[in-house]
């Protein structure tokens, strides 16, 4: 129980990614609050109902019914309000915040030439804005304590090209270029902040998509992510912090020794 005592919250926790690291991390012994959007199924109907499954009180439930600590709150990442109140919840259930995981995140498939205002808008929204205002709101009570960490989902993709995705690989150059930053700014309150990339993983996103460029990558379950968002929440500055860091190499170039 590495985490026995921690409170963390994780946006996006309804499905994917997101809630394979809550159930990481409450088998760990973390309490965990999973926000999302997400309070109905949407896999009825669907082409990969396995993968579009899930709510953000289903990842609650899960975890109190296996003996953890869970919160789920609805939360729309875009509203400013919504993520206040998200820390606020956090505080008034759980009394700390230890651990704190940016994993929401949109895609914005489109050439640049063909590209709607209102999608570009979106992904800029939830995939830059958010991830700084849960940070604006979740590190006072963090660099109060004198500890935590945070850590964000980011994709190759802010690191190479991929077609029709320039607004995407934007969106996530943008949110590493704020960990790092952020990182620095927090060291002094031994807040550890990193960028954690996944790699291809094997969601509703990457299902639904045949995104160019990636049908090579293999795709890794989900519950891949577990291991290594564990080990960075345990983190703090002076520990390890500031770092961009690749799924793939957990446990080689980085993580656990």
């Amino acid at each position: 129980m590495r985490l026995a005592g921690k409170v963390a919250i994780v946006t996006g926790g309804s499905r994917g990614i997101g809630r394979a690291i809550c159930m990481g991390l409450a088998a760990e012994g973390a309490a965990v609050v999973a926000a999302a959007r997400t309070e109905e199924d949407a896999s009825a109907g669907s082409e990969y109902p396995r993968y579009a499954s899930g709510t953000v009180h289903d990842t609650a439930r899960v975890i109190s019914e296996g003996g953890g600590a869970a919160l789920g709150v609805r939360c729309d990442v875009t509203r400013a309000e919504d993520i206040a109140g998200l820390v606020d919840a956090t505080l008034r259930r759980f009394g700390r915040i230890d651990v704190v995981v940016s994993n929401a995140g949109v895609d914005c498939e489109s050439p640049v030439v063909d590209l709607d205002v209102e999608l570009l808008d979106r992904c800029l929204a939830v995939n830059v804005r958010a991830p700084m205002l849960l940070f604006k709101y979740a590190l006072p009570t963090m660099i109060a304590q004198g500890s935590g960490s945070v850590f964000g989902i980011t994709s190759g993709s802010a690191r190479g090209y991929r077609e029709g995705r320039v607004g995407y690989s934007m969106s996530k150059a943008a949110l590493d270029r704020m960990l790092l930053s952020l990182a620095e700014e927090l060291r002094p309150h031994n807040v550890a902040v990193n960028s954690l990339s996944p790699g291809r993983v094997d969601t509703w996103m990457n299902r639904r998509g045949d995104w160019p460029g990636t049908a090579h990558i293999p795709m890794v379950p989900s519950e891949e992510i577990a291991a290594p968002a564990v080990w960075l929440a345990e983190q703090t500055a002076e520990t390890f912090s500031g770092h961009l860091v690749e799924r793939a190499d957990f446990g080689l170039t980085w993580g656990p020794r």
